[in-house]
């Protein structure tokens, strides 16, 4: 007699692919998969914090890793970022290669 484990199946986004939308420097509205939902994340106590059903099961979520990826400061694109130094501004700032391209024109 042989029993099959179940198998766990896991729900997890990409967190690149998790749509946010920007509120304040500390909170974004996180689009869910179903397309309708909007969770809340938020930045607290040095921690990203979502009020979705995972986040409050495990600790930790697709929309709070999304929302810790670094984002352009042009486009708020996660993807080919990058640190630059502006020798005329205190601060660096991210950009992607392509804002580079743009700002470079």
């Amino acid at each position: 007699m042989s029993t099959n484990a179940p198998i766990k199946s896991s729900k997890a986004r990409d967190p690149s692919t998790v749509e946010l939308g920007y509120r304040s420097p500390t909170e974004y509205g996180a689009l869910s998969s179903d397309g309708a939902t909007v969770y809340a994340v938020r930045f607290i106590a040095g921690a990203w914090t979502c009020t979705c059903t995972g986040y409050a099961a495990r600790q930790t979520c697709c929309h709070t890793l999304a929302a810790a990826l670094p984002r352009c400061s042009f486009c708020d694109r996660t993807a080919d970022v990058h640190l630059y130094r502006n020798p005329y501004e205190a601060a660096p700032i991210v950009l992607c290669g392509a804002c580079v391209g743009e700002a470079a024109r």
